[in-house]
């Protein structure tokens, strides 16, 4: 893929030339998924020799990816259609998920795209880059949409427009290829099948009956503060661009502290050993000597270069930002910064965990959303082209948080709903020792009265 950036706001405006559509992507908008997308790519703009980069944006993703995927679980069951899309095509993008969150928590989202590949089900990852909403539901959600890929052959760009209409009589899929128009236009309409990879595809088909899009956008859900009118998501870390760039000055700072600080000598010319004419430093480091060219008659051959290091002020200067940094992006105190001298009890860190566990929450709500309009559209898709038996299917869900939870906290709790008989004995054994159903049964231990003493004892289960 080549010559597409959300940022391009010529292409936006080539898309809705040929489609006499209005884009709904604003210039503001397409500014700050252009940063967006630099920053997770190490390529901050402030980056130059002199100011390094601690790559926070992608640290930042990462970490919030981690926590939100960390041990998920998916699967689609209910029928031998679940069956075969859950072990076909499902599980795959359950392969991929930690990524696809990764890229969505960057840039703002990531779109879930149903396709044909060699007459089987698949998946595409799009990117928000290629991704140009057309209109929306009274919900704020994207319902038509148009996906671009574009490659370079001979010097030449190749584009293929893919739109997606959602209206009253259903889902209307349209395919149209363009040649030439340089790095931001469209060029010259042509068809299909001049281009090898794009002549097995329909320029149009209408799935008639429809009330749901194909495609499925995990959106981030974290409020839009660039552009509160976009149906686009934000980055994790929009709210916080500045301190970033900040932090990558302060610790250019520390690093020049550093090296100027590193010991050296200051050594007259006569000092130092001379080799066929040249001088020559003693057996150490050759960055520890300088020669200076002194009168050595009145002064000492060596003079010792060791200045006391700031380094801990500008650490405390960096791990304030960080601190500022991990508040705005939802993120845990610890997670970037150090925080030995603030929180040193359990009960402290339980605290500090809670802003990442409400954070992370959010964005599994928001993913398995996603998944369940995923799942949607392979279904459709698969009737459409009566790929898979009929059937009805169920989409389920595990989130392992206790990562990011109080075990214990969690153990009382599960032990209260036994109690109040909202929860079997068996499910809470199952879940604290990790075993199977039949197993946790299995060995649960059993009340006894004991009569002799009037009071219960615990037999296990023969």
């Amino acid at each position: 893929m080549t010559g597409i950036e959300s940022g391009n706001l010529l292409f936006v405006k080539s898309i809705e030339n040929v489609l006499g559509k209005e884009v709904l992507i604003s210039p503001e908008m397409s500014s700050a998924m252009t940063l967006w997308n630099k920053l997770y790519r190490n390529q901050a703009p402030w980056k130059s020799e002199d100011v390094k980069s601690l790559n926070l944006a992608s640290a930042i993703a990462s970490e919030l990816a981690c926590q939100a995927t960390l041990d998920f679980q998916s699967n689609v069951t209910g029928s031998r259609r679940a069956e075969e899309m859950d072990k076909l095509v499902y599980q795959d993008v359950m392969y991929d998920i930690r990524r696809c969150t990764e890229l969505a928590c960057a840039c703002g989202g990531i779109v879930f795209k149903p396709y044909m590949d060699q007459k089987r089900l698949a998946v595409e990852y799009v990117p928000v880059e290629r991704f140009f909403p057309l209109a929306t539901d009274s919900r704020g959600r994207v319902i038509s949409a148009v996906f671009a890929e574009r490659m370079k052959r001979d010097g030449r760009y190749y584009t293929r427009l893919e739109e997606h209409t959602l209206d009253s009589r259903g889902i209307t899929v349209r395919n149209l290829a363009f040649a030439g128009g340089g790095f931001l236009g469209l060029g010259k309409e042509i068809a299909l099948s001049q281009v090898q990879e794009w002549k097995h595809l329909t320029p149009a088909v209408t799935i008639e009956g429809a009330t749901n899009p194909l495609f499925s956008y995990f959106k981030l859900p974290m409020a839009n503060t660039v552009d509160p009118r976009s149906p686009l998501g934000v980055s994790a870390y929009s709210r916080c661009l500045d301190l970033i760039c900040e932090a990558d000055k302060q610790f250019s700072r520390l690093l020049w502290e550093y090296e100027g600080g590193e010991l050296a000598v200051d050594a007259s010319v006569d000092a130092l050993l001379l080799e066929n004419g040249d001088m020559k430093m003693p057996a150490l480091s050759r960055r520890l000597f300088r020669a200076l060219d002194v009168d050595a008659g009145g002064s000492d051959l060596y003079s010792v270069f060791a200045p006391v290091l700031r380094d801990k002020s500008y650490l405390d200067g960096l791990n304030e930002m960080l601190i500022r940094i991990e508040d705005l992006c939802g993120l845990a105190r610890g997670t970037l910064s150090n925080i030995n001298n603030n929180a040193r009890t359990a009960t402290e860190l339980k605290l500090l965990r809670q802003r990442s566990y409400a954070t992370v929450t959010d964005i599994q709500k928001a993913l398995q959303v996603a998944l369940k309009q995923l799942v949607d559209g392979l279904d459709m898709m698969a009737s459409v082209f009566s790929l898979l038996p009929a059937g009805g299917y169920e989409v389920l869900f595990d989130f392992d948080n206790s990562a990011m939870t109080d075990r214990e906290s969690q153990f009382e709790e599960r032990e209260r709903l036994v109690q109040q008989g909202i929860l079997n004995r068996w499910e809470l054994r199952s879940w604290y020792l990790g075993e199977t159903e039949e197993q946790a049964k299995k060995n649960l231990p059993v009340l006894k009265e004991n009569t002799g003493e009037g009071d219960l004892s615990l037999e296990h289960r023969r």
